[in-house]
């Protein structure tokens, strides 16, 4: 990533925060009981979907179509929240894993709704293509949620687990 720009979807804080998350969420939800396969299923897709939606929308040719696809990810972040809740509910997910996924989610949420308003500004200034000098967001995009201190993503890939 070149100083102060990002290149591609996976550099911003924002999609590392929600692929965190989705990983956390793949994660716990492996030993949920038979009965709540149903919830996991939910889980994993509403989560993945964040980072989805997110890259569908960060190489879109218009920047009203990114901003219709962080609004999806809005959507499904609060959906992957609501399931999230259930679980620790009906007592398969513990409450401490529970209260740092909402904290993470919340945090990435915050983050969402600054991208969304950065957005906005430059719909308005340039109007709704996306010219090549706006393409790229903008790290001082997420000014506001201090991005500079967030961890960059590491992906550890989970052992595939015999029997």
């Amino acid at each position: 990533m070149s100083e102060g720009k990002i290149e591609r979807v996976e550099d911003m804080p924002v999609f590392q925060v929600f692929y965190r998350i989705a990983l956390e969420v793949e994660r716990l939800t492996r030993d949920f009981r038979s009965d709540f396969r149903w919830l996991r299923g939910q889980l994993l897709r509403s989560s993945e979907s964040v980072c989805a939606n997110m890259t569908e929308g960060f190489y879109a040719q218009y920047s009203t179509e990114y901003r219709q696809s962080l609004f999806r990810c809005r959507r499904e972040a609060r959906e992957t929240m609501l399931h999230l809740r259930y679980a620790n509910d009906v007592g398969i997910l513990t409450t401490a894993d529970y209260d740092k996924l909402e904290r993470d989610s919340e945090d990435g949420l915050h983050q969402l709704s600054n991208v969304i308003g950065s957005i906005d500004r430059k719909i308005r200034m340039y109007g709704k293509s996306k010219p090549d000098a706006m393409l790229r967001e903008e790290l001082a995009d997420y000014e506001a949620d201090d991005a500079m201190n967030h961890q960059p993503l590491t992906i550890n890939h989970f052992p595939h687990e015999s029997g």
